[in-house]
């Protein structure tokens, strides 16, 4: 397993997206450092207005690059499963002494710590700097390190389901990002906005249905942002008002469709083997 993984870290590595991938989060850390300028006004601002500002600060990137760093996450790692499908490499693979749920597994925690690691760069720098020019060091942003990469695990297990399917690297990145940018976002309005133009009850059944059953990576967002502000956030119960501070999915239920996907991968090899084993003779 932990050959599978640094064989991951070593494909993404070689990749050159992964190159400008962390050159770009470098470019961000930069703008950062010569943006948020606190140095002028030091022992003017209290600790109340330091720690609002950052606050501020803090809530307002995640907002604005959340569906972005995760969608960019995506298309950096979608082409691990079509690749370990190749012929020669999944031979390689099926000759250890190991499952194929694990070597799936491997794969995916891969390219989840990768991730992970390079959240730890940005977000951990962004956090270093705010809190060395603002004096006030805000813990629940390093949180926020741990809430994208679960919503990047949660919607990463669609790209391996895809993936391990059809083979496809542009499939999987297509329907990531048509559910990230299109449906999720309308999904979460449905009350709000799609329920007052439509009044057929199996048409909003069907938005409930696609609404519950989907992940949605905004939310977790929601719960990061509603932390750094010290907003009350209610696991249970769902509301259309995001004003209110409760929030319409629980971590919980994100979690237990993240543990479905990791069934259905087993699934997907009891179902699939002659596509996974015998790729190369099809």
């Amino acid at each position: 397993m932990l050959t599978i993984i640094q064989n991951t870290f070593r494909e993404a590595l070689a990749k050159k997206i992964f190159i400008g991938y962390y050159i770009f989060y470098a470019i961000v850390i930069l703008i950062m450092i010569f943006l948020v300028n606190m140095d002028s006004v030091e022992g003017v601002m209290s600790l109340a207005d330091s720690k609002m500002l950052v606050q501020q600060v803090e809530t307002g990137f995640l907002t604005i690059s959340w569906n972005l760093i995760i969608f960019f996450s995506l298309i950096s790692t979608a082409s691990f499963i079509p690749s370990m499908l190749e012929k020669g490499t999944i031979d390689l693979l099926i000759s250890k002494p190991i499952s194929r749920p694990m070597i799936l597994f491997s794969k995916f925690l891969g390219a989840v710590l990768f991730v992970f690691l390079s959240m730890v760069f940005l977000l951990g720098s962004m956090w270093l700097i705010l809190s060395l020019k603002s004096g006030y060091w805000d813990p629940m942003f390093l949180l926020s390190i741990l809430w994208i990469t679960l919503a990047f695990a949660t919607m990463y297990s669609i790209v391996v389901i895809i993936g391990l399917t059809t083979q496809s690297t542009v499939v999987a990145i297509l329907v990531n990002f048509f559910l990230i940018f299109v449906l999720c976002p309308l999904l979460s309005t449905r009350e709000g906005v799609v329920f007052t133009l439509v009044s057929n009850e199996t048409v909003k059944f069907i938005f409930d249905f696609l609404y519950y059953l989907l992940p949605k990576p905004g939310e977790f967002r929601d719960i990061a942002t509603s932390m750094i502000n010290g907003d009350q956030i209610n696991m249970w119960k769902s509301t259309a008002n995001a004003e209110t501070g409760l929030f319409t999915v629980s971590c919980f239920r994100q979690l237990a469709l993240f543990c479905l996907c990791l069934l259905l991968w087993r699934i997907l090899y009891f179902t699939f083997p002659k596509k996974i084993t015998n790729n190369n003779y099809q």
